[in-house]
């Protein structure tokens, strides 16, 4: 058996990118944050810092794993430092990390943990949003030690609470506490009651485009802990790319309730395999105490199981709102190993 690591800068073309795109049809946990489009996307949106490269561990002539890789120079107190992370932001990459077949990805992590051994080009590696269940972090940390590569920390990165809709909507209402359960119908019933007619549109073609500015426009209203990260312009810019490249075939959704014909709730979804992933919500501030947000997701998770989708994803953070809807939390894990 022969392991190898090929690189490339940037994100490739041609018969790499042919390899990266069957991986991603073996690798269970790939999810659309995994794929070159997505990457190139955020790259070029939101990645004027990195510097991007892409790894290609490869046995036998067989391309058996991919680690999108990104270098950023960063400062700290003993002067300018170099630290490698998986490519994609935190701030809008929910799941990161390479891609694998679940029986290679300790071969994956030896072969791309020994590459960084060989080389100088970097100070820190900081791998995180990897799912605890996919074993990467672990692998990682296994390697450098081997190799005396010092790991400095395995941590919680985060929590991406999951919904289970498997066996459709009613399976998933009858597996939620009696109180949740009535509580999700009563916050519709009292919008409707003091608002107005509830109306759920899924905004397609022509009307895409006016829908995501909507969308923005709420989410620039309400936000608050992100502190204007929809008013920043390259933001607003990314969903544009987003909705413009992922609506064709239907990863990218955006729906809104309209209450009494007015916007009162717009979400951007990403649907991938048998995952609906909420990727961001808005709503009217002035209908806040009537939870208009709440009323949407509820009626999402409807949608998602009408679809045959088995999760929906409400991705990275524990905010209180979302363990409402009775989901569970899958860990993400972030390694840090430092060179010698």
């Amino acid at each position: 058996m022969t392991l190898e690591v090929q690189s490339c800068d940037g994100l490739p073309n041609g018969s790499l990118r042919t390899d990266w795109e069957l991986l991603l049809d073996e690798d269970p946990a790939a999810t659309v944050f995994h794929t070159p489009r997505y990457l190139g996307l955020w790259a070029g949106a939101l990645g004027e810092r990195t510097t991007v490269r892409s790894r290609f561990v490869v046995r036998d002539g067989r391309t058996i794993g991919i680690v999108p890789e990104g270098h950023e120079r960063v400062g700290s107190p003993t002067g300018p430092a170099e630290v490698v992370r998986f490519l994609g932001g935190t701030a809008v990459t929910d799941y990161m990390g390479p891609l694998s077949r679940p029986e290679d990805r300790d071969d994956v992590a030896g072969a791309y943990m020994h590459l960084l051994a060989d080389t100088r080009d970097w100070d820190e590696f900081v791998a995180g949003g990897l799912p605890e269940d996919t074993g990467w972090a672990a692998a990682f940390a296994r390697h450098a030690e081997r190799l005396g590569l010092p790991v400095v920390e395995i941590a919680e990165d985060d929590v991406c609470p999951r919904v289970d809709i498997v066996g459709g909507y009613d399976s998933y209402l009858s597996r939620l506490p009696g109180k949740r359960r009535h509580e999700l119908q009563r916050k519709a019933r009292k919008l409707a009651r003091e608002a107005g007619e509830l109306t759920v549109r899924e905004l397609r073609g022509d009307e895409l485009a006016g829908g995501v500015e909507t969308f923005l426009n709420l989410a620039s209203a309400t936000e608050t802990t992100k502190a204007g990260f929809f008013q920043e312009e390259r933001m607003r810019d990314f969903f544009r790319s987003l909705s413009t490249e992922f609506a064709g075939d239907q990863v990218f959704r955006l729906h809104v309730l309209e209450v009494g014909g007015q916007p009162a709730a717009a979400t951007v979804s990403l649907v991938w395999r048998n995952t609906w992933a909420l990727y961001n919500s808005a709503y009217d501030p002035n209908l806040s105490a009537l939870a208009p947000g709440m009323v949407l997701v509820g009626e999402l998770i409807r949608l998602a199981a009408r679809e045959g989708r088995e999760v929906f994803d409400l991705l990275r953070g524990n905010e209180p709102y979302k363990y409402r809807f009775g989901p569970s939390d899958r860990r993400l894990e972030r390694v840090t190993i430092a060179r010698r």
